[in-house]
């Protein structure tokens, strides 16, 4: 733009004011209002209408002005800015923001509460109804610091053109840029995630436990070098200890991966299946808590242990090291009873649907067996060095 003959007709202050201060209350939360025991056939209709409506107009609307507003801007090669084109942009993509909220509101809220009687409700459950929410704060997250920056944009160079020659004027085009993209990619994000099935959304849960089971397993890796553990401790009886619980929990992490990538992948593993759609959304949410509960004990299990090499000091950590243990091993068991009641066995090319159904029931055993076993290893091994460490110790601080 610098190489341009620019005319900017900057907007009046009133105008960049309003806009800005409508910004303001994107942070405003409505309450959830009442929610009913039953809804009728119209209230359903209603709901699912919004849903659509939100699928076919009113998301797609907000993507498609992402682009002229970058335009308008003179963001793109050879296009001049137009300011007054840029506050009428901005003034429909905040209308289109509050329709945005209202149709996910109306869909979201007046749900029934009782989680365990809406299994009926296809994709007005309480479970599918959650992740809808989610969606006005993705929007705002990514939508707001656009707008903010575009208003600025125009704010600062109302003081002085000159900035079209500034260091800072390629700063804030760089930033408007950024997000920009930002949020045209979060969009097309949101849009595809109302096509997924609640067993989609699940299932993208366990798929970003993989990666911070690989981050756990790095930490984890660092802790079972014996020559680290020797140098900081001396080789004491606790910093064997410590390096054999922590080669023991190597095989329970690598196996709940294993576990993670089976759930997650069932459309290109060769083991194929589906999920009943008829669960409710307890059962649903059971399903979508579990990886979070697993990482979490597994990050509290690695601390200790990391600790414990770094001041030679286990405590009555042992006890807590057992129960996290325990506790990662029940949710994989409630998780392992779910699927096994609920799964659809998918036939593929090699298998037809009772075949498939057999395989995958092969394949939990395999790795249910595989489990105990690295479980009872980890156990009998803490349960052995207590034996010989008889002196009582306080439990850790947390």
């Amino acid at each position: 733009m610098a190489d341009m003959e620019v005319n900017l007709s900057f907007p009046a202050d009133s105008v960049l004011d309003a806009l800005e201060n409508r910004l303001e209350k994107y942070d405003t939360e409505r309450p959830p209002g009442p929610t009913k025991e039953v809804l009728t056939e119209e209230e359903l209709a209603i709901k699912i209408a919004r849903l659509d409506e939100l699928e076919s107009s009113l998301l797609p609307s907000i993507q498609n002005l992402v682009g002229p507003l970058v335009t308008s801007l003179g963001l793109r090669p050879d296009s001049n800015p137009n300011f007054e084109s840029t506050c009428n942009i901005l003034s429909t993509l905040d209308e289109a923001w509050w329709q945005t909220v209202l149709s996910i509101e109306s869909a979201a809220f007046g749900v029934i509460p009782d989680s365990t009687k809406d299994h009926h409700l296809k994709r007005c459950k309480d479970f599918t109804c959650s992740q809808l929410i989610n969606i006005i704060s993705n929007l705002k997250r990514h939508l707001f610091p656009l707008l903010k920056c575009a208003i600025l944009f125009m704010k600062s160079l109302k003081v002085s053109s000159d900035d079209l020659e500034r260091i800072s004027y390629r700063n804030q085009q760089s930033n408007l840029r950024y997000h920009a993209a930002n949020a045209s990619a979060m969009m097309r994000e949101t849009m595809k995630s109302l096509h997924r099935s609640d067993f989609q959304i699940i299932q993208d849960k366990w798929q970003e436990q993989e990666a911070s089971l690989d981050r756990l397993l790095l930490a984890l890796t660092r802790l079972t070098g014996p020559t680290l553990v020797r140098r900081r401790n001396g080789a004491s009886a606790l910093s064997v200890h410590v390096v054999e619980l922590a080669k023991l929990s190597l095989p329970l992490i690598k196996l709940a991966r294993t576990f993670s990538k089976q759930v997650s992948r069932t459309t290109t593993s060769k083991l194929l299946f589906t999920l009943d759609t008829n669960l409710n959304s307890k059962t649903l949410s059971r399903l979508h808590k579990h990886p979070e509960s697993i990482e979490t004990c597994f990050s509290k299990l690695i601390s200790v242990l990391y600790t414990a090499s770094i001041h030679n000091v286990l405590a009555d950590g042992r006890a807590v090291l057992r129960n996290w243990v325990q506790n990662i091993s029940q949710t994989f068991e409630s998780t392992l009873l779910l699927l096994v009641l609920h799964l659809i066995p998918l036939p593929s090319l090699e298998t037809d649907r009772d075949s498939a159904g057999n395989n995958f029931k092969a394949w939990f055993a395999a790795w249910h067996e595989a489990w105990h076993r690295a479980v009872n290893n980890f156990l009998d091994t803490l349960q052995r060095f207590e034996r010989q460490n008889q002196q009582p110790l306080a439990p850790p601080r947390s």
